[in-house]
Protein backbone atom coordinates (compact mmCIF):
# COMPACT_ATOMS: atom_id res chain seq x y z
CA UNK A 1 0.00 0.00 0.00
CA UNK A 2 2.89 2.34 0.77
CA UNK A 3 4.38 1.76 -2.68
CA UNK A 4 1.04 2.49 -4.35
CA UNK A 5 0.84 5.78 -2.44
CA UNK A 6 4.26 6.75 -3.75
CA UNK A 7 3.23 5.85 -7.31
CA UNK A 8 0.03 7.89 -6.95
CA UNK A 9 2.00 10.87 -5.67
CA UNK A 10 4.49 10.56 -8.53
CA UNK A 11 1.67 10.31 -11.09
CA UNK A 12 -0.01 13.50 -9.93
CA UNK A 13 -3.68 14.32 -10.09
CA UNK A 14 -5.81 13.36 -13.06
CA UNK A 15 -7.20 16.89 -13.46
CA UNK A 16 -3.65 18.25 -13.70
CA UNK A 17 -3.09 15.99 -16.73
CA UNK A 18 -6.56 16.38 -18.30
CA UNK A 19 -8.11 19.56 -16.83
CA UNK A 20 -11.18 19.48 -19.10
CA UNK A 21 -12.19 15.93 -18.03
CA UNK A 22 -15.69 15.96 -16.49
CA UNK A 23 -16.41 12.24 -15.99
CA UNK A 24 -14.81 8.85 -16.57
CA UNK A 25 -16.21 5.36 -16.27
CA UNK A 26 -14.36 2.11 -16.99
CA UNK A 27 -16.24 -1.09 -17.83
CA UNK A 28 -13.68 -3.73 -16.86
CA UNK A 29 -13.60 -7.42 -17.73
CA UNK A 30 -10.83 -9.71 -16.53
CA UNK A 31 -10.47 -13.11 -18.21
CA UNK A 32 -8.01 -15.92 -18.71
CA UNK A 33 -6.11 -15.61 -21.98
CA UNK A 34 -7.44 -18.98 -23.18
CA UNK A 35 -11.00 -17.63 -23.00
CA UNK A 36 -12.19 -20.08 -20.36
CA UNK A 37 -14.88 -19.03 -17.93
CA UNK A 38 -14.16 -17.50 -14.52
CA UNK A 39 -14.44 -13.92 -15.71
CA UNK A 40 -14.53 -10.97 -13.36
CA UNK A 41 -16.49 -7.96 -14.54
CA UNK A 42 -17.13 -4.60 -12.90
CA UNK A 43 -17.59 -0.90 -13.57
CA UNK A 44 -15.14 1.58 -12.08
CA UNK A 45 -16.49 5.11 -11.87
CA UNK A 46 -13.62 7.51 -11.40
CA UNK A 47 -14.13 10.43 -9.03
CA UNK A 48 -12.37 12.86 -11.34
CA UNK A 49 -12.03 15.65 -8.77
CA UNK A 50 -9.93 13.46 -6.46
CA UNK A 51 -8.39 10.82 -8.74
CA UNK A 52 -4.70 10.33 -9.31
CA UNK A 53 -3.42 9.94 -12.88
CA UNK A 54 -2.70 6.26 -12.21
CA UNK A 55 -4.74 3.40 -13.64
CA UNK A 56 -3.44 0.30 -11.92
CA UNK A 57 -5.83 -2.52 -11.07
CA UNK A 58 -5.06 -5.65 -9.04
CA UNK A 59 -5.34 -9.15 -10.49
CA UNK A 60 -8.36 -10.90 -8.99
CA UNK A 61 -6.94 -14.41 -9.31
CA UNK A 62 -6.23 -15.63 -5.77
CA UNK A 63 -3.17 -17.71 -6.80
CA UNK A 64 -1.50 -14.80 -8.59
CA UNK A 65 1.57 -13.37 -6.92
CA UNK A 66 2.63 -9.75 -7.49
CA UNK A 67 -0.03 -9.45 -10.17
CA UNK A 68 -1.92 -6.52 -11.53
CA UNK A 69 -2.52 -4.42 -14.58
CA UNK A 70 -1.27 -0.98 -15.53
CA UNK A 71 -3.27 0.84 -18.21
CA UNK A 72 -2.10 4.32 -17.21
CA UNK A 73 -0.24 5.27 -20.37
CA UNK A 74 -2.98 4.14 -22.76
CA UNK A 75 -5.82 5.72 -20.77
CA UNK A 76 -4.04 9.05 -20.32
CA UNK A 77 -3.23 9.18 -24.06
CA UNK A 78 -6.87 8.59 -24.97
CA UNK A 79 -8.04 11.20 -22.46
CA UNK A 80 -5.50 13.73 -23.77
CA UNK A 81 -6.98 13.27 -27.25
CA UNK A 82 -10.47 13.88 -25.76
CA UNK A 83 -11.77 10.49 -26.92
CA UNK A 84 -15.37 10.06 -25.70
CA UNK A 85 -15.11 6.26 -25.85
CA UNK A 86 -12.05 4.04 -26.08
CA UNK A 87 -10.99 0.54 -25.21
CA UNK A 88 -7.87 -1.45 -24.55
CA UNK A 89 -6.37 -4.43 -22.88
CA UNK A 90 -3.38 -5.29 -20.76
CA UNK A 91 -1.95 -8.54 -19.42
CA UNK A 92 -1.27 -9.34 -15.79
CA UNK A 93 2.34 -8.88 -14.79
CA UNK A 94 2.18 -11.46 -11.97
CA UNK A 95 2.95 -15.16 -11.72
CA UNK A 96 1.12 -18.30 -10.62
CA UNK A 97 3.32 -21.13 -9.36
CA UNK A 98 6.36 -20.06 -11.35
CA UNK A 99 4.38 -19.45 -14.57
CA UNK A 100 3.21 -16.12 -15.92
CA UNK A 101 -0.35 -15.30 -14.90
CA UNK A 102 -2.62 -15.92 -17.86
CA UNK A 103 -5.21 -13.26 -17.07
CA UNK A 104 -6.05 -10.35 -19.36
CA UNK A 105 -7.87 -7.16 -18.40
CA UNK A 106 -10.01 -5.54 -21.09
CA UNK A 107 -11.65 -2.18 -20.57
CA UNK A 108 -14.11 0.08 -22.34
CA UNK A 109 -13.96 3.67 -21.14
CA UNK A 110 -16.55 6.40 -21.47
CA UNK A 111 -15.47 9.99 -20.83
CA UNK A 112 -17.06 13.40 -20.98
CA UNK A 113 -15.22 16.70 -21.19
CA UNK A 114 -15.90 20.32 -20.38
CA UNK A 115 -15.66 22.72 -23.33
CA UNK A 116 -12.21 24.10 -23.98
CA UNK A 117 -11.84 27.77 -22.97
CA UNK A 118 -12.72 30.07 -25.86
CA UNK A 119 -14.44 27.28 -27.83
CA UNK A 120 -18.22 27.27 -28.07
Amino acid sequence: MLLRGKREEAAGKLLQKVPELASLSLDIRETRSNGSTNDTQYIRRVVVEHAHALFEMPCSYSSCSNGGYDATREILAALASRAPRFEGETVCRGSCGGEFCSRVLRYVATATYRPLPGVS
